[in-house]
């Protein structure tokens, strides 16, 4: 058991159950010792306990919510609806299951009893909560020092100056800490102030800049405008329609960073990212570029400086071995790895970081100190702020068990389950060819098999579908004119797809790389399919080219089979930003009522 005191909270490392039963969270020290196995199925940020060890938010199997201490034991049981992240003064809030909310300590114990509609976090020593009366503030003791009487409540500012909207009126002001009316409500928002003594304020659909006093810095004028940092710097959108602008202004309504590319709309460590649509890099405070744009893809940093980065140029002549390791198999020869904000880039040896269901890199952005990279035999490592392996998390060759390994490869913990239970990891950028297969029995079925049954299988009219302009999914589906006004018209034979991808303008704009990974994939597939067609049915015509539908590029393959002719088309599409890849195959019929012209 570690010592009842510990130097770091341990990480928080997500198993995936069995197929379809979503993950389950292990406790693993810095270490590399389990100190909890993955029986939990939500698991928050571990902060100090005041007493040198850690204590974090928790959900059982059930979804019961408590708190957890650094050993991996329940100082609060699971009996919560909800339960946060302790903050700075040692709170967290709960949620009961009435649906009341109250504070935590970090012994896991009310500090303030569960009896308020909604609470939000402290700020400068109160925090905004509601009654059935309204909204106001409380203490740490949970007493009302401004009572419960407007419509919504903001939080206090280092001056001492809270946001709120009356009840009566729906406008908002500025109170103190006495409930005293400082900036009369005569706005439609308001958001708090900033270390500068200013505070963003809307009229109408237009923000602009108060002073303390409520004076006008910058009258209304911005679509956008954000709460201000602790760097004294808020994110605005500006300019006008056709000619807007991202950046950053300071508390005398000066724009200090301005960009025409994209710009994230929050420093951390320092340092705000920005990219053009190809390279990102990184500002300081100033507007100037601290750490180049030599990343295809980044993300912002973590509290302690670390983010998941995609290096832009494939490696040279002069890289480490480490590196080169690391591109192996990617795109291009570039490597992904750790960027810390002093600008050292770590390799790291595996295929790809982890993403969610809708492709985005999950990256350091849980708080947890780790991030989570797909390995190259279909397991996922858990890698630190420094680019080491904290742990793995792998499938058995056969699916019928789950293991979290150490760094060194020693089994921490196992589970068993059906043959076929747990899959392995696919990676969703760097795809294996085959998993861009769609045809039935893909991909353990011969490709030729399903030629074989094309050509057996009784004509009708067809027309292949485009996975960005139709709403048709079946070929044999007549395409309706209005929808569809460049349609060529209907083939007459049978077809099936073969392969195919979508994919979406806003994950091409992040990562630059995914179509020519994707078309150098069904290279290699329109390839190996000519090849065992060929193997099956000889030679194809040579010269000979037919276009099943046209699009933004395309190429067949034709072979002659008694009085059929069977079609090989590789199609490629774009549309609003959107790209979609296919192969078609085609057994067409010399003729047919419905036959094409």
């Amino acid at each position: 058991m570690p010592s009842s005191t510990t130097a770091r909270p341990p990480y928080v490392v997500p198993c995936e159950g069995p197929v379809g039963s979503g993950a389950r969270y292990a406790l693993v020290g810095a270490d590399g010792r389990l100190v909890r196995a993955p029986e939990l199925s939500a698991v928050g940020v571990f902060r100090p306990d005041g007493r040198g060890g850690f204590v974090a938010p928790a959900a059982d199997q059930q979804g019961r919510c408590g708190y957890l201490d650094h050993r991996g034991a329940w100082l609060a049981d699971p009996v919560l609806t909800f339960t946060e992240a302790f903050e700075d003064n040692g709170l967290s809030r709960f949620q009961a299951q009435d649906g009341r909310w109250g504070y935590a300590g970090t012994d896991g114990t009310p500090v303030i009893p569960p009896t308020l509609k909604e609470a939000d976090v402290f700020r400068h020593g109160l925090a905004a909560a509601r009654t059935e009366d309204g909204a106001g503030y409380i203490d740490a003791t949970g007493r009302f020092v401004i009572p419960p009487q407007y419509a919504a409540a903001g939080c206090f500012a280092p001056n001492g100056l809270a946001g709120v909207r009356m009840a009566d009126s729906g406008r908002c002001g500025y109170v103190d800490r006495a409930g005293r009316t400082v900036v009369e409500p005569r706005f439609d928002g308001a958001k708090p102030f900033g270390p500068g003594g200013a505070a963003p304020v809307r009229v109408g659909d237009r923000w602009g800049l108060i002073d303390e006093q409520g004076e006008w810095i910058v009258e209304p004028s911005f679509p956008m405008l954000s709460a201000f940092g602790a760097n004294g710097l808020a994110y605005v959108l500006g300019g006008p329609v056709g000619d807007r602008f991202r950046g950053f202004l300071n508390a005398r309504g000066e724009v200090v960073i301005k960009a025409s590319d994209r710009l994230s709309e929050t420093f951390r460590c320092g340092l705000v990212r920005f990219d053009n649509g190809y390279a990102h890099g990184y500002l300081d405070a100033t507007g100037e570029e601290v750490i180049e744009q030599e990343y295809e893809w980044a993300e912002d940093f973590d509290d302690a400086g670390a983010a998941v980065a995609h290096y832009l140029d494939p490696l040279d002549e002069d890289a480490s071995e480490e590196a080169r390791a690391a591109a192996a198999n990617r795109p291009s020869g570039r490597a992904w790895g750790v960027l810390r904000s002093d600008g050292r880039f770590i390799p790291v040896d595996h295929l790809e970081p982890l993403t969610n269901a809708e492709g985005w890199v999950l990256g350091f952005g849980h708080g947890t100190g780790l991030a989570a990279f797909v390995t190259r035999d279909g397991g996922v490592a858990h890698v630190d702020r420094d680019g080491l392996d904290v742990c793995r998390v792998e499938a058995a060759a056969d699916g019928a068990a789950l293991r979290l390994v150490d760094r060194a490869g020693a089994v921490l913990w196992e589970t068993a389950a059906a043959e076929g239970g747990f899959a392995p990891v696919e990676p969703e950028h760097c795809r294996e060819a085959h998993s861009y297969l769609v045809y039935p029995g893909a991909p353990d079925r011969d490709v030729a098999d399903l030629a074989g049954e094309l050509l057996a299988a009784e004509p009708r009219p067809f027309e292949p579908c485009s996975l960005i302009f139709d709403d048709r999914e079946d070929p044999y589906e007549p395409a309706e004119p209005e929808d569809d006004p460049d349609a060529d018209g209907s083939w007459f034979g049978a077809m099936s797809v073969v392969a195919e991808t979508f994919l979406h303008a806003e994950h091409q704009h992040d990562f630059s790389f995914l179509q020519d990974w994707a078309i150098e994939r069904f290279g290699e597939i329109e390839a190996d399919t000519i090849g065992r067609l060929t193997a099956r049915f000889g030679d194809p015509l040579p010269g000979v080219e037919l276009c099943l539908r046209s699009g933004d590029g395309e190429s067949s393959t034709v072979w002659q089979i008694g009085e059929r002719q069977l079609v090989l088309q590789s199609y490629f599409l774009v549309g609003d930003g959107d790209v979609e890849i296919q192969l078609w195959l085609a057994a067409l019929a010399p003729s047919g009522e419905d036959a094409h012209p």
